[in-house]
């Protein structure tokens, strides 16, 4: 019987009409059984300090022992069910099974305590160092050689154990690539997309070439996929380094050089990891930012003898100035096509070196103008 249910209580008042309440009925049949009213609960009873001297007593109190609590809930059950039938309001089996059955579905119905979701750590980001930083000279007849440049040992090296980035591809906004029309398989890269260096690079801080003019990471600005350095009238320019040296490799830079102060050298070099002039530079593009041609220095041996070429360009355009160094082999290319090469084992660098970008501040007379370089994206290839 569902609790709550109204019927039920209005029953049990109308039931003290008949001529034998269920309570008196009871208690008859209690005692026509020898059952003593209040203990049938189904438990263990005891018989109330009464003693039993006669054995067939005994066995049939026994007897009752057994059957009385089968029977007397039996009869109650019936005496009870007959009494509530007739006096109860009619309400169909098949209304109390849907009810049960609705109680049965409501308490199944409870929904299981959801899994929490695992929180993956967030990892945290990682800073380059900012170590002292090597400040390579170009290399113009007349440059006196920069002091011995430090390792940037804290920076991580391109690539190592890390998946390759894809292969570079044939693009018109990216000119003609010797990486492209060679073959060459790309192992790290800075496209520049964001508004900051990356910690590929670290920007120099300190005196200028020589000790001319000034290097501030002030004057490096990475903005619309484009790094530019600019020099002001007082010599205080910009340069920075790649971190982590190699020996041999390939790399592409696509660079613009707008017409400037001759004052103003850009540069696209390599720079030796040990002792220079010993240690080698290759200057794969170095010009003013004055001048309608381009040159390819390449120095070598501790008395800073070197190999060059020269080009006629239109440096205020975008070109893509590259350098193959393979073992027995340096190669310069512009816009894919070769046009400085040297196989003299003598003339080669003979250690690690790093991809350095530089406008350098060659004072000659008065003030300079404000001038600029560009660069687009800096590739490197295995």
């Amino acid at each position: 019987i569902l609790p709550n249910v109204s019927p039920m209580r209005r029953t049990m008042t109308a039931a003290e009409d008949l001529p034998e309440s269920s309570t008196e009925l009871i208690a008859r049949l209690s005692a026509e059984h020898s059952v003593f009213p209040g203990e049938t609960t189904g438990r263990h009873r005891h018989s109330a300090g009464v003693a039993v001297a006669d054995p067939s007593a005994t066995r049939r109190r026994s007897g009752v022992r057994r059957l009385a609590p089968v029977a007397v809930g039996a009869i109650v059950m019936l005496v009870a069910t007959l009494i509530l039938t007739s006096i109860r309001s009619p309400q169909s089996a098949a209304s109390l099974t849907a009810q049960s059955a609705a109680v049965a579905a409501a308490s199944s119905a409870q929904p299981a305590e959801s899994a929490q979701p695992v929180q993956s750590a967030e990892p945290e980001a990682t800073t380059a160092a900012a170590n002292p930083t090597p400040l390579p000279s170009t290399s113009q007849a007349a440059a006196k050689p920069a002091a011995t440049p430090a390792a940037a040992a804290t920076a991580p090296k391109p690539l190592v154990g890390a998946a390759p980035p894809p292969a570079p591809v044939a693009s018109a906004a990216d000119g003609t690539q010797a990486a492209v029309l060679h073959g060459w398989t790309l192992a790290a890269s800075d496209e520049f997309a964001g508004t900051s260096l990356s910690n590929h690079w670290t920007a120099y801080d300190g005196p200028g070439n020589n000790g001319d003019g000034t290097r501030s990471p002030g004057a490096i600005a990475v903005q619309n996929g484009i790094m530019t350095i600019r020099g002001d009238v007082k010599g205080t320019t910009g340069g920075l380094s790649w971190n982590g040296d190699q020996r041999f490799g390939k790399w592409e830079v696509r660079a613009r050089f707008p017409k400037g102060d001759s004052q103003y050298h850009p540069v696209l070099l390599l720079w030796p990891q040990g002792e220079w002039p010993q240690g080698g530079e290759v200057d794969f593009a170095e010009t003013t930012s004055a001048a309608r041609d381009v040159n390819f220095f390449l120095h070598f041996s501790s008395s800073n003898k070197q190999k060059t070429a020269n080009r006629a360009l239109d440096l205020t355009q975008w070109h893509n100035y590259a350098v193959e160094w393979v073992d027995g082999r340096i190669t310069g290319y512009i816009d894919g096509q070769q046009w400085f090469q040297s196989v003299d084992r003598s003339t080669l660098p003979p250690g690690q070196m790093h991809l350095a970008v530089q406008l350098d501040y060659f004072p000659e007379d008065g003030s300079p103008k404000p001038t600029e370089m560009d660069v687009d994206f800096v590739r490197i290839y295995r």
